[in-house]
């Protein structure tokens, strides 16, 4: 779409990809424990590439931000709906919600940022 100059000059490109693909955060949220594996590896693989564009259509004037839409209440995640109040998982409507809000505020500056719509908050890497 960038090269087909499809895109407007002010574009903003939001990735939905997942805190799980943080590999600091495995340190605490998995300690001592593994598992997921496919599903922490592909997040890992969709964060860099994430950052890799950011860094290639930065000097373009887009804005390409890594959005964690926080912990829904979904067919993916009913493995943990024993969890799903404790932890605060919202609907997705609430979860689609807070991506926009987080598009919407996102500007040149951000570019490159793992903001995690749940708090606004940056992601470590």
């Amino acid at each position: 779409m960038v090269n087909a100059g499809a895109l407007a000059k002010d574009a903003k490109l939001a990735i939905i990809t997942s805190q799980a693909g943080s590999v600091e955060w495995r340190s605490t949220q998995n300690k001592d424990d593994g598992g997921d594996y496919g599903h922490h590896m592909s997040r890992a693989a969709c964060n860099i590439a994430g950052a890799l564009q950011a860094e290639e259509l930065r000097s373009k004037g887009f804005t390409v931000i890594l959005l964690h839409p926080g912990f829904n209440r979904t067919e993916m995640t009913k493995k943990y709906e024993a969890i799903w109040d404790i932890e605060g998982a919202v609907q997705p409507s609430e979860g689609a919600k807070r991506v926009i809000f987080e598009v919407i505020r996102a500007k040149i500056e951000d570019t490159g940022n793992f903001v995690n719509c749940e708090d606004g908050l940056q992601i470590p890497w």
